[in-house]
């Protein structure tokens, strides 16, 4: 049995999932990288959804300078960039990341080719043989960061929403006072939206929780508890024309 040596690691990570496991992608080898993976003998194995490791038997004779390995990231979650953070990527063009040791932002790495994007690859990782690969490869997406938002809906036909105030329970999201818009499915009602004053960072999983109030005008220092542990708004989940590119909204009955 020949015995082998590990030539590089890459790990995938992304900010959206943090520790939370999600196979919303994989990598395949090219057909061309599968026949020099053949000749060479290297092998790739999985260690986990996210975790890639490459091999070559210990008395291969070394690799020429223009050995390289390439694979095809594809996706296997459709949402993919409702969470992630691509930039200007354009989907019609092809795009190819060089590997190097380390840290790889990927949208800052990606190099943009002339020809058009063909086949189910989102974009092409190349890995030059000949370097050396001291430390992992981590290749990582960050996600996108969006306002948070809550329309609230009035059950008995208000319209004046100006006396709520929605904050978090450990202050460390902070919202405006709320605005008069139109609800959508609902000709002539208005809803309240409060939105927060800052964009924050996407996450499949939060713990962050908030309180909706009333707060008497007459008498400031007074507020009375309507709703309690709000959960963050969830991308996807509320699409409003106009209000939604830079914003994820839940809804409040009150």
């Amino acid at each position: 049995m020949p015995s082998f040596r590990e030539l590089l690691v890459i790990r995938v990570e992304h900010e959206y999932f943090e520790n939370y496991f999600s196979e919303y992608f994989e990598m395949v080898p090219t057909e061309e990288t599968q026949n020099l993976m053949r000749r060479r003998g290297i092998v790739l194995k999985s260690q986990a959804y996210n975790l890639f490791s490459f091999f070559a038997e210990e008395d291969s004779f070394g690799f020429f300078d223009d050995d390289r390995l390439r694979l095809e990231f594809r996706l296997k979650d459709p949402d993919f960039f409702l969470y992630t953070d691509m930039a200007d990527f354009d989907m019609l063009s092809q795009y190819t990341l060089c590997c190097k040791s380390g840290l790889v932002e990927v949208v800052d790495s990606l190099n943009r080719e002339s020809r058009k994007r063909h086949g189910g690859a989102l974009f092409y990782i190349e890995i030059p043989l000949s370097e050396s690969y001291q430390e992992a490869v981590v290749l990582k997406f960050r996600s996108k960061t969006m306002k948070w938002g809550y329309m609230l809906i009035s059950n008995t036909g208000k319209s004046d929403f100006q006396s709520y105030l929605i904050e978090s329970n450990d202050e460390s999201v902070h919202f405006l006072k709320p605005e008069s818009v139109d609800i959508p499915w609902q000709s002539g009602e208005k809803g309240g939206l409060v939105v927060s004053s800052e964009k924050i960072p996407l996450r499949a999983r939060n713990d962050q929780r908030m309180t909706l109030y009333t707060v008497d005008a007459q008498r400031p220092n007074y507020r009375r508890v309507v709703q309690k542990n709000i959960e963050p708004p969830v991308i996807g989940e509320v699409l409003f024309k106009n209000l939604t590119k830079d914003m994820v909204i839940s809804l409040l009955y009150i």
